[in-house]
This record gives structure tokens, C-alpha cells and sequence, in this order.
């Protein structure tokens, strides 16, 4: 196969099949459950509010105000083989409609009850009209919803309840999760290029499309910044300016591409000068980006404005500064202050994972320095009251933390006995450097954890 996708050609499965089982295992666990829900990805999702599938915001009628008849939504289509597109789960509330269903992270949405979805347009068509369905008609308030599922394109189908489900959704397609996989698991940056440039010559996405494709291609840890500003400008010569904020959001913050994202937000005050959005967008970056002077230079510069100015923080704005504020503390290893930051975070996000070992870590920390002996199972037998699945969703990264405790104190048959449990799994091998190596001295607990584990 000369190219990836002809034009004029419709295919299945547009890579060769020899490349297929890459894609399989390491584009739908790209990032981690651990690692899903961060500062700048709350930022990321607030930012993407028109992609948000939280499916009871989009139950409403039609445009001109009438709720949407069969002629108005896509034709039912049996055979959902070779759909191209789809709307792709990025976050699943814990405990919501989707939870108890069996929807996750990374399922991709084809088809409301066998009318396929392709876009945010069409499940909000298609939603509203089956919404209004079991009144007129009495039939079951439930709907088959059809998914691909771990790479997999085989059609899945799982049953749901009709109306508010409680998922984060972006548009999905076939070329954009090559992209997707490339970068993020690869960092292959060449091949993402000529995915993407194959796609859109191809003639089958949208030019919307095409730009997520294109945001993730912008050159970051491992090419110069003059060859990714070269980049940024020729998208801002082709694209609206706040498409490219909005789509900076989701494309890079969620995949962890603070370099290139840093780059599009700069570009973008430079027009706009003043946005809130977009400036807390940056000093999450700058922050990730150990930038620790320009992101509270910005958090000062919002802070400052008058609550009647249009671009003074709101309510949940001023959330995200303090629990920038807490990263920025934690950076210059001021861990009592970050601690407390932290703390404030989960009474606002209570379970979230990477408050809950934020907020753990730099007990740790003082714990090991002298600054607070025993802080760290204080901070861990306070937060196991309130948060009854701690130790069963974080369990060895708070062994990790446990282990480089226990060794500090020289008792290392006692590290070893909690490592123990982790030498067979997959996912502590993946995860521990992967999740540790973002925090300031993080590095001692992975050289810990893999001498331990030998």
C-alpha cells in the first residue's frame, strides 16, 4: 500500500496489518488512569466545553427549537463495519449511568441505537429525538450504544440508560488515533506527520479533523523551539486563532505536550493580549515546564484584575490558580505549603488520584527530611477514612511512596515486603516511572522502587 489513505477510497483498517498489534496494546492505555486527571488536564477539559458529551447538556431540541424528527437524524445502519469516525470517551464520571453500564476510558462511540455517530452534531440529533421516544411510544427507556473497545474494531455493543450518562467525549477517528499513537507511544513524529498529511489528502475528515491531527504533530520535547514556532505560525496562518487555544487544550494539555502546548498559548496572547482561559492554560504549563517565575508572574497578573473585569477568574478559575499555586510549591520543594494546597484541592476534588498522591508525596517528603515525623501515615490514615477505595485504586504507588520511607529509616526487609506484591505487574513496571518522574526528587522513589525490585 503506496499511502495510508487514497484518495477517494473508504478503508477499514488503513494501516498495514503487520503494524496493527502496536496500535492494539499502546494507544488505549496511553496515559494511565493515575495520570488522567491533572491541573492542566481539568484546564483541558474546561477549555473543550463544545466537545463535552456529558450527554444531559446536549439533550435539548433542535436549533429552531422543535425536537428533532426521523428525517432529521442519520439513516439506521445494521452493518456499522468501516466506520471512520466516532466520538472518543476521554473521562468517565465515577458512579454515573456510564460507570454502572461499563463504559471507560478510551471506548469509541459509533452508533446510538444503529444510527452511526460521526460527531458532536449528530449524538446530540440523535439523543434529543430518542430522549422524547419512551413518552410517545412507551417503549424501554433504555438504547444500544455501539463502541470499538482496546483497539479492537470489532463492534461492541453494551445497553444504557436513555439521557444523561456522565462522559467527556472528542470527536475520534481512524487516522487520528494512528497520530495519536504515534506521538504519545512512539514519539515518532515523522510517522504522525505522514499519517496526517495522507488523511487529509485523502479527502475523508474534516478540516477540524485534521487539525487535532496536525495540533499533536507539533515537534515538542525532542526537536529545537524554533523548528515548533515555525510550526505554530503556519497553523495560526491557516486556522482562527481561538479554534487553535480550544483545540491547544485537549490536543496537547491532555497528552502531556507542554512544550508545544506553551507555544500555541504565547502565540495566542500575543493577538488577544488579555484571556483568563488561555493564561491559566500557560502557567500550568510554565509550571509542568519547571517555570516557575513566568506561571506565577501569570497567576499574579490574573489575580490582580477587578472582580467586575471580563477576564478576572471565576469561582473554579480561582481553584485552578490555587492548585497551580500548591504545584509551584511542591517545585521549590516547599512541601508544607504544597501540602496544603494540596489539601484544599481534595475537598474540592475528593478521590482524585493525583491530588490524593500529591498530597501524599509531600507528606513523604517532610516526613523523610525532619521537617514532620509520621506525617506520612497520618496523611494516609486521614485520607483512607474519607476515600474508601485509596488503597485499592493507588496501591502501588503508595507502596512506592511506603518503600521509600521505610528505606530512609533502614528498614529494608520491610521496604522489600511492600514492593513484593508489585514484582509481576505490568502496570507498576509502566506506571511508577512514568507517574513519579513528573515530581520535583521523584526520581529517588523510582531508583528505590527498581532496586527493591530486582
Amino acid at each position: 500500500m503506496d499511502e495510508l489513505f487514497p484518495a477517494g477510497t473508504r478503508q477499514h483498517n488503513p494501516l498495514p496489518t503487520q503494524t496493527k498489534p502496536r496500535f492494539s496494546y499502546a494507544f488505549w492505555i496511553a496515559i494511565g488512569a493515575i495520570m488522567l486527571i491533572s491541573v492542566s488536564g481539568l484546564i483541558a477539559f474546561a477549555g473543550y466545553r463544545y466537545v463535552n458529551a456529558n450527554l444531559g447538556a446536549w439533550l435539548r431540541p433542535s436549533r429552531d427549537g422543535r425536537v428533532p424528527f426521523d428525517s432529521d437524524l442519520p439513516a439506521a445502519k445494521n452493518n456499522l463495519y468501516g466506520t471512520l469516525a466516532g466520538l472518543k470517551i476521554v473521562e468517565v464520571t465515577p458512579n454515573s449511568p456510564a460507570s454502572r453500564a461499563g463504559l471507560k476510558y478510551g471506548d469509541v462511540l459509533i452508533a446510538y441505537n444503529k444510527r452511526p455517530i460521526t460527531n458532536q452534531d449528530e449524538i446530540e440529533a440523535v439523543m434529543s429525538y430518542f430522549e422524547g421516544q419512551p413518552n410517545r411510544t412507551g417503549q424501554p427507556k433504555t438504547a444500544e450504544l455501539s463502541l470499538y473497545r482496546d483497539g479492537d474494531m470489532t463492534v461492541k455493543s453494551l445497553q444504557v440508560p436513555i439521557g444523561k450518562l456522565g462522559i467527556w467525549t472528542r470527536e475520534w477517528t481512524f487516522a487520528g488515533a494512528f497520530v495519536e499513537d504515534a506521538i504519545v507511544d512512539r514519539d515518532n513524529y515523522a510517522a504522525a506527520e505522514k499519517y496526517a498529511s495522507e488523511a487529509a489528502a485523502s479527502g475523508q475528515y474534516t478540516d477540524d479533523q485534521v487539525l487535532h491531527m496536525r495540533m499533536l504533530c507539533v515537534n515538542n520535547e525532542k526537536d529545537g523551539d524554533n523548528i515548533r514556532q515555525i510550526q505554530v505560525d503556519e497553523l495560526y496562518g491557516k486556522y482562527p486563532a481561538d479554534k487553535l487555544t480550544l483545540f491547544g487544550n485537549y490536543d496537547l494539555l491532555h497528552h502531556k505536550r507542554h512544550r508545544a502546548a506553551a507555544a500555541v498559548f504565547e502565540r495566542y496572547l500575543k493577538i488577544k493580549k488579555v484571556d483568563v482561559s488561555t493564561e491559566l492554560n500557560l502557567a500550568s504549563c510554565y509550571t509542568e515546564m519547571d517555570k516557575y517565575d513566568e506561571a506565577e508572574a501569570l497567576i499574579t497578573r490574573v489575580l490582580a484584575r477587578p472582580e467586575s473585569d471580563r477576564n478576572a477568574p471565576s469561582e473554579y478559575g480561582l481553584s485552578v490558580l490555587s492548585n497551580i499555586r500548591a504545584k509551584i510549591y511542591m517545585g521549590r520543594r516547599q512541601y508544607g505549603e504544597a501540602q496544603a494546597g494540596f489539601a484544599a484541592a481534595l475537598e474540592r476534588y475528593p478521590g482524585d488520584s493525583y491530588y490524593t498522591l500529591a498530597y501524599l508525596y509531600c507528606a513523604a517528603m517532610r516526613e523523610v527530611s525532619g521537617d514532620k515525623p509520621g506525617e506520612f501515615e497520618a496523611a494516609y490514615k486521614m485520607l483512607s477514612s474519607q476515600l474508601s477505595e485509596t488503597e485499592r485504586v493507588m496501591g502501588y504507588h503508595l507502596d512506592a511512596l511506603r518503600a521509600f520511607i521505610l528505606v530512609k529509616q533502614h528498614r529494608v526487609a520491610d521496604a522489600e515486603g511492600a514492593v513484593a506484591r508489585w514484582k509481576d505487574s505490568a502496570d507498576a513496571k509502566r506506571y511508577i516511572p512514568i507517574f513519579w518522574n513528573r515530581f520535583p526528587e521523584g526520581d529517588q522513589i523510582i531508583d528505590n522502587w527498581n532496586a527493591l525490585a530486582q
